[in-house]
């Protein structure tokens, strides 16, 4: 049975939601400069990830008691809205006022930093505010509504645009602080002073809370394809779990919702049927689920200078001032690119912010398949939608869905590695303290850059959205012949190839897209540290083998250990595998505590070899096949193999190395589903030597009806 948070029922299709678990996306952007008189709503309600997660109050003497909002319309949440509480309904549940005032007298502050040489180098500075959250007057039957401040943004504005400055919140003491440089400065301290409400900036307060919304439950009969027969019964459905593959096959396979279209019957008949089979009823369509809800209040920033310079809230190392000391330059650069030793053009691209401390852009230069974060599978799915309005029975598959999540291949380990380079090529500003806390990484999407895909026919003409630093692609094809190109690719773990060009401002820069279920990125060990007992426990959370290259230890006052000598004998981690490794292992000279720890890791997948294991399960449109080669001569170095399928006139082209001779080919295609077609597939062999010469060739024909197997014999 498919995850039931991936489809949903919309009228007799079943279609994806468009959701997979991802690292956790921003509730706003840094940086981006969009221009004033575009509309600047925002409209996330629930947020993209921590979606669904469980609500699980902590029971303290005397026990609180907690109050959870019903969520129940598709509008965007305000600070005066009013909810149900869900378990009580009498109870009315609203908002408290949240208020912002300048941190302990002091607003803005800001110095001259010199140079090396001891000339003015530039300007640092900070915006220092205080929030506090207070309950409204409320009546017998009403109660406030818990909110937790997870981010707060700076909107400068400069011209036309918009300058985002992401804050350091600190919900302990209630305070809020910008870090600023050079022109970032000056921006800020005339926005704050000035009289024009076009100049004035604002700051948006992204608080979460706890509540309740309703979810479909009218997809429950969408079955896997992998263990059908020739139709769907209800002893499929009772399956045990022992009978899916142990590992992410293709891409969890295709999905349909019935088999057999014998009989000619309209599609919400059969959707009908199918209830009642499975004991459906159709009359429970929803339920309640536990999420995480965002609320976005914006707060207009003006404080007038003043004429007292013992009392003003502006201040420099000096104290207060009460004159302007700054000219605004417009034309400056947000970003400049760096070049980090180490670091290869090829790979990442690094641009240093110019107006928020100790931020970086990251171009990673190639995109991968990423994982999802709990199953560790790659983010990939595709839907055949067997039922559209209106459509006959003899060609009921009419539209193939192609889901799939792409992400920088950057992982943890490297990111922590690139922080240490930052702070020994002298990258960094003022003190470098905790400069592992201090450092923060932005995305292209985390400012907003324009991006196009080129290179790739299918991928441009998907539908692109963007969730975190992640792009999810979601793409519908009516051409049968090119989704099985698709899909064979995907089967025989064949990448496919893109271009994805970024722009924003006077950047402009370009990755690689890899697509290829073998190549996913993404964290799949967990590691725990235990400083008590000086020991790491790790456990490999993927479906795959898992082998350790090198380990990052970071301790506190953030020193730092590499080691990599050790894992060179350590044996792979199988999946759901548990081990502890000793501190002194790791590193016999430091006995200090031990803050974070980064392991390098490979990925150790083979899901092509699983194709040796694939009985062809095929229905009346979709028909899997496996292509063998037999064992060749020495001089055969390569083999092409030219398919067509006689019923559609579909080509495909295969190609193996020597050294992928021995393993099989598992060939996908799509066919009409009428009662009588052709049933034959004509193919072509070309065999070749070491320098690429055509040593021979051998023409055959198939009949994919009585065999699912097709053997490529020794060149006669």
């Amino acid at each position: 049975m498919p995850d039931l948070n991936t489809f949903k029922l919309e009228g007799t299709k079943l279609v994806p939601i468009n959701r997979f678990n991802l690292e956790p996306a921003k509730p706003s952007t840094a940086f981006t400069a969009v221009t004033m008189n575009k509309a600047n709503d925002f409209k996330v309600i629930e947020h993209p990830i921590i979606h669904s997660i469980d609500i699980k109050p902590i029971l303290v003497f005397p026990i609180v008691e907690n109050y959870f909002p019903l969520i129940e319309d598709d509008k965007a949440i305000t600070e005066n809205d009013f909810f149900k509480d869900y378990f009580k309904n009498e109870i009315t549940l609203l908002f408290p006022q949240v208020n912002i005032e300048p941190n302990n007298g002091i607003l803005f502050y800001y110095e001259n930093v010199p140079d090396k040489l001891g000339n003015k180098g530039g300007l640092r500075g900070k915006v220092t505010l205080k929030y506090s959250i207070k309950e409204k007057p409320l009546q017998v039957n009403q109660k406030s509504i818990v909110l937790n401040l997870k981010e707060a943004v700076l909107n400068l504005k400069v011209n036309l645009e918009y300058i985002k400055i992401n804050g350091v919140v600190n919900t302990q003491t209630k305070e809020i602080q910008f870090d600023l440089i050079d022109e970032a400065v000056k921006i800020a301290f005339l926005n704050l002073v000035s009289n024009l409400n076009d100049l004035k900036c604002n700051m948006d307060l992204f608080f979460d809370f706890k509540g309740y919304s309703k979810i479909k439950r009218n997809f429950l009969f969408a079955r896997d394809m992998l263990v059908l027969k020739s139709q769907l019964t209800k002893d499929d459905l009772v399956l045990p779990k022992k009978t899916f593959p142990t590992k992410a096959t293709l891409i969890n396979n295709p999905l349909m919702v019935k088999s057999n279209f014998g009989v000619k019957e309209a599609p919400k008949a059969v959707i009908s049927e199918i209830q009642l089979e499975n004991s459906i009823k159709s009359n429970v369509q929803e339920e309640y689920v536990k999420s995480t809800f965002l609320l976005k209040i914006n707060k207009t920033l003006s404080y007038p200078i003043g004429q007292d310079a013992a009392t003003s809230l502006y201040k420099t190392i000096s104290g207060g001032f009460v004159n302007i000391p700054f000219n605004l330059n417009e034309d400056f650069s947000q970003f400049k690119q760096i070049f980090v030793a180490g670091y290869n053009f090829s790979k990442l691209s690094i641009y240093k912010s110019m107006v928020q401390p100790n931020t970086f852009l990251l171009i990673a230069k190639t995109y991968s398949l990423s994982k999802d974060l709990n199953t560790m599978k790659p983010c990939i799915s595709t839907i055949f939608h067997a039922y559209e309005e209106g459509a006959g029975t003899e060609e009921e598959i009419s539209k193939i869905s192609f889901q799939f999540a792409i992400g920088p291949n950057l992982s943890d380990f490297d990111l922590a590695k690139l922080k240490i380079a930052l702070l020994q090529n002298n990258f960094l500003d003022g003190d470098t303290t905790d400069y592992f806390d201090k450092i923060q990484f932005l995305f292209p999407n985390d400012i907003a850059a324009e991006y196009d895909i080129s290179g790739n026919y299918f991928l441009q003409q998907s539908d692109i959205s963007t969730d975190g630093k992640h792009f999810l692609f979601n793409l519908s094809t009516e051409n049968l012949s090119e989704a099985s190109i698709m899909i064979n690719a995907l089967n025989n773990t064949i990448t496919q190839y893109a271009n994805i060009n970024f722009r924003h401002k006077e950047i402009k820069d370009s990755s690689i897209i890899e697509l290829n279920i073998e190549q996913t990125i993404g964290e799949i060990l967990e590691a725990l540290i235990d400083n008590t007992a000086k020991k790491i426990q790790i456990s490999n959370q993927s479906i795959s083998n898992c082998k350790l290259n090198s380990v990052l230890l970071v301790y506190n006052q953030n020193a730092t250990y590499l080691n990599s000598v050790f894992f060179k004998t350590y044996p792979e981690l199988i999946s759901n595998d548990t081990k502890l490794l000793d501190f002194s292992v790791l590193n016999p000279s430091v006995s200090n505590e031990l803050k974070n720890v980064f392991f390098d890791f490979e990925n150790i997948e083979n899901i092509s070899s699983e194709f040796n294991q694939i009985v062809s399960q095929s229905t009346a449109y979709n028909r899997y096949v496996q292509v063998q080669i037999k064992a060749q001569n020495a001089t055969i170095s390569k083999i092409t193999i030219e398919l067509t399928v006689l019923e559609t006139g579909s080509k495909f082209m295969i190609e193996r190395l020597k050294s992928e001779f021995s393993t099989p080919i598992l060939f996908n295609f799509i066919v009409k589903n009428t009662s009588v077609g052709n049933t034959m597939i004509s193919y072509k062999v070309n065999y070749f030597d070491k320098n690429d010469n055509l040593t021979g060739s051998v023409n055959e024909v198939f009949d994919f009806s009585k065999s699912a197997k097709i053997t490529i014999n020794k060149k006669p």
